[in-house]
């Protein structure tokens, strides 16, 4: 259990700052193979590590915030809209960033906006902001392929989550800007 949350505290530190790929990722594989407790204690555990990126953001736009906005606009289905929107949602207040992430607006955006203007708190909210739809995915999950277990094989329902996931990815990238 130990390799797999730290798999998933890395990507999640990575996802915060620049990685692309959700934590939801790991965070699911988890809820699949280990269960529902594992998968929350994952969920909290990527939560607390998004941390270490929001961090690695807040520094790095707080010392060049064009470069930063350059960069960020320039990933996968991200563009100066979804920046905007993003900064946006941010002067509404974190109950908005709370439903930007799950609205398909990557937490990093919010962090380049927090650099942007000097709201270095934003570091402590991190987590709290993440962990929702961590938990929820974890919920979800375990949930489903419990529902699952009976008519599959452990190893076909890890088949059926990277297929889904692949399936997420092909649509998300297809629909959003960038």
């Amino acid at each position: 259990m130990f390799a797999a949350l730290t798999v998933v505290a890395l990507w999640s530190a990575a996802e915060a700052a620049i990685f692309f790929l959700v934590a939801d990722i790991p965070i699911s594989w988890i809820a699949v193979k280990k269960g529902t407790r594992t998968a929350v204690i994952a969920a909290v555990v990527a939560a607390i590590a998004s941390v270490a990126g929001t961090l690695a953001v807040l520094l790095w736009a707080g010392s060049d915030p064009a470069g930063a906005t350059g960069v960020m606009a320039a990933l996968p289905a991200i563009d100066a809209g979804m920046v905007k929107d993003a900064a946006t949602r941010f002067h509404q207040g974190p109950l908005a960033v709370l439903a930007g992430a799950f609205s398909g607006i990557p937490f990093k955006l919010f962090a380049l906006e927090a650099a942007k203007e000097g709201a270095t708190g934003f570091l402590l909210l991190a987590p709290l902001l993440r962990l929702p739809r961590f938990v929820a995915v974890a919920l979800f999950v375990a949930a489903i392929s419990g529902r699952l277990e009976r008519r599959m094989t452990l190893r076909q329902r890890l088949m059926l989550l990277a297929a889904l996931w692949a399936l997420f990815y092909a649509f998300y990238f297809a629909v959003m800007p960038g």
